[in-house]
């Protein structure tokens, strides 16, 4: 990772520098004194500078947004994965791309990539826009969700606490206080009808619907252009081998599959893998 300069990090108000201090401090009445600190107009939420100078509105009651905020950044090993594939001409898509984190910071620091951004969840979609304009960067938004065929799908939803965990595919153990219909497309429809160039470089975190979105390639799956796939998965995908259907896919499609190591406390259930193409 290459920090920025000291003379490129931002300049945040007091009322930000105080409340994150006091966050990762620990310290008791942090919730009073975001009460008697609320502003009397503009952003109530935390404005923070990750550790590679990216800016973001943050709420502190959510679990990416918690991350970012006490440790620098959510799943550092995602970007660090990914911008060996990130120069001039490339083209990064961030399916499933939350408020921005990964989408925005990528395009942050390497502002001749071209980044295309897929997020159905219009709090997110919304959010991520916003913080392209708080960076002063350009990822192209696609508010619709990407699926292995195009129509329409119920979508489950968290507003709060950790919006992360929205998907196509509702787990038992997660709750959701939303339920609406989203439109979905495969990515090589996408593709073939001119609404985004194909990718060299992915980042897929779709809550489990991660082999239908690859899938949804169809034969730019196998373009040797497209270099690195970053995916998350549950942790013992390595150990199913090919009758893991995702992992079949990938390796048929001649990539070679490594589980990353976390950067930060964020250890669960799933673990982030990178897929790159297998040279003969």
């Amino acid at each position: 990772m290459t920090p920025p300069a000291p003379d490129k990090i931002p300049a945040l108000p007091w009322r930000d520098r105080l409340l994150a201090l006091w966050k990762r401090r620990g310290w008791r009445g942090y919730l009073t004194l975001t009460r008697h600190l609320k502003p009397s107009k503009g952003h109530e939420e935390l404005r923070t500078v990750t550790r590679y100078g990216s800016q973001f509105y943050l709420h502190p009651g959510d679990v990416v947004d918690r991350h970012v905020i006490l440790e620098g950044f959510y799943e550092s090993e995602v970007l660090e994965a990914i911008r060996p594939a990130l120069h001039a001409g490339s083209v990064l898509w961030v399916v499933g791309a939350n408020f921005g984190l990964h989408a925005v910071t990528a395009k942050y620091l390497h502002p001749h990539c071209r980044v295309i951004a897929f997020e159905p969840l219009p709090a997110m979609s919304s959010r991520l826009a916003e913080h392209c304009t708080l960076n002063g960067v350009n990822v192209e938004l696609h508010a619709y969700a990407l699926s292995d065929r195009t129509g329409a799908l119920p979508f489950y939803a968290a507003a709060s606490g950790n919006p992360g965990m929205s998907t196509l595919h509702p787990v038992a153990r997660c709750s959701y206080d939303q339920r609406f219909t989203v439109a979905t497309y495969a990515a090589a429809e996408v593709i073939d009808r001119g609404l985004a160039p194909p990718p060299t470089a992915m980042i897929v975190d779709v809550e489990g619907a991660e082999t239908e979105v690859l899938r949804g390639l169809g034969r730019h799956l196998t373009d040797p252009t497209l270099t690195h796939v970053v995916f998350e998965a549950e942790n013992e995908i390595l150990a199913q081998g090919a009758r893991h259907p995702l992992l079949h896919l990938l390796r048929e499609a001649g990539f070679s599959v490594t589980r990353l190591q976390r950067n930060e406390a964020t250890a669960h259930g799933c673990s982030n893998f990178l897929a790159t193409r297998a040279t003969p």
